[in-house]
């Protein structure tokens, strides 16, 4: 058994060598202040909106006179409440449906528009440098430094958003959580990253760090990889959100697909391995871009509580992902926000003298429902590669294992319980698959 990051280090240490002799300056440092972003104006809403919460739309400014639109959904209960912020995929714009359901269930939620990942034809207030532009245009740059690329624009974005959510005056700002899918899932993981303890919680759907080791490098649609050697250098030290993983401070869960077009699984265990502290996730095997396991992106049609937000339109829905993207955010939360109900199941892995005996211990307030261990051929090509399952036995003291075949690669461990929620071990990687 091999430790998985060891195995990807040299990558992604080898360009940041090119750098080591000219330190460059962070270009968030003079933006970082914790400072609310001042309110430029608050807009009139058009939305659909419960009772129970109430809803601001407004405008502030960031760098360079920039405009930024944002949501604040707000209980209409007393008393100081948790905080999330929500932060959209790409291709998207602020997630108003999720921040109302976030603010249902008793969160002050503030939704930002990103630009540098956001459409910008769907921008219809957000405006600076990138209005009238096109999607993804901007963001692979990094001359004369990192503060080029639009993905600045980006994070700043998600910064000032959450320090307006940490200044709201009915919110705990002791009690505050990050959640967002793909470039927002990437997002997630930098705020986490660069806010250090003014965030307790991230959840990152799909999203991660270490853009070398994701499709962006190496994938027929690769950007990063068309970039100077000295040009990316600079780009993933800055903007890559596994360098600024170190700086955490929230409990942090990355939910990745095994078969992912984008975020490839050793890029989800780079970025794991370089947090410092609690953290936990889950793979779903021949998935891409999708959870589709207990607690994940299958929702119920008729929701249980707590996932279910109370109904308006355009709740409830047959598939729930208005209100979330996976169900198992709820329960994260809560418990980590809250103080309610239990924490999710942990996998760790336990060595074995046998390569091939997949074995590891689970840590389960709730009863276990499944336990598997998937495995896959050596495969390249993310996408193609199938996962097996195979049963794992339980033993004693909340311990499994099961065998692996000699052709097997690289393996993890998925755990589901009666909440649902799922979470997995870490990717380990059989560095020669004994049958060849």
């Amino acid at each position: 058994m091999k430790h998985p990051f060891a195995f990807f280090t040299a990558l992604w240490l080898l360009p940041m060598a090119a750098l080591a002799a000219t330190p460059l300056p962070d270009p968030f440092a003079p933006h970082l202040d914790g400072k609310a972003p001042e309110i430029l104006r608050e807009l009139p809403g058009t939305n659909v909106v419960p009772g129970n919460i109430s809803l601001r739309q407004v405008l502030f400014r960031s760098r360079d006179g920039a405009e930024i639109f944002a949501v604040i959904a707000t209980p209409k209960a007393p008393g100081k409440h948790p905080g999330m912020l929500v932060l959209h995929g790409g291709g998207g714009s602020a997630e108003v449906d999720k921040a109302m359901a976030w603010a249902q269930r008793g969160y002050v939620a503030v939704a930002p528009d990103l630009p540098g990942i956001a459409d910008p034809k769907k921008l219809l207030h957000t405006k600076g440098k990138w209005s009238g532009g096109k999607y993804g245009e901007g963001r692979w740059v990094a001359t004369p430094d990192a503060s080029a690329s639009v993905i600045c624009d980006e994070v700043l974005s998600a910064m000032k958003s959450l320090y307006l959510l940490r200044a709201q005056p009915e919110v705990d700002p002791a009690r505050i959580g990050v959640v967002g899918i793909s470039w927002g899932g990437y997002m997630t993981t930098m705020v986490c990253g660069l806010a250090g303890d003014q965030v307790r919680a991230g959840f990152a759907v799909y999203g991660c760090g270490f853009y070398e080791m994701t499709s962006q490098l190496s994938g027929p649609k690769s950007t990063l990889g068309g970039m100077p050697e000295d040009e990316r250098a600079r780009w993933l030290l800055h903007l890559d959100a596994g360098r600024r993983a170190p700086g955490m401070k929230a409990a942090f869960f990355i939910a990745g697909a095994a078969n992912d077009f984008f975020y490839w699984p050793r890029a989800v265990q780079a970025t794991l391995d370089a947090v410092p502290g609690e953290k936990n996730h889950v793979f779903a095997p021949n998935a891409n871009h999708k959870i589709p396991l207990p607690g994940g992106t299958i929702f119920p049609a008729k929701s249980a509580e707590p996932f279910k937000p109370t109904a308006f339109q355009p709740y409830p829905t047959p598939t729930g992902s208005k209100a979330n993207w996976l169900a198992m955010e709820v329960p994260f939360f809560d418990f980590h926000l809250k103080g309610l109900g239990k924490p999710l199941p942990k996998v760790t892995v336990e060595p074995a003298a046998d390569a091939l005996i997949a074995r590891f211990k689970v840590t389960a307030p709730h009863p276990v429902t499944k336990a598997e261990v998937y495995w896959a051929k050596a495969n390249d090509d993310v996408l193609k590669r199938e996962w097996l399952g195979l049963p794992a036995v339980a033993l004693a003291d909340g311990r499994y294992e099961t065998k692996l075949p000699a052709e097997a690669a690289d393996w993890f461990a998925v755990v589901s319980d009666d909440r649902p929620v799922s979470v997995s071990g870490n990717l380990i990687h059989l560095a020669t698959p004994t049958g060849k």
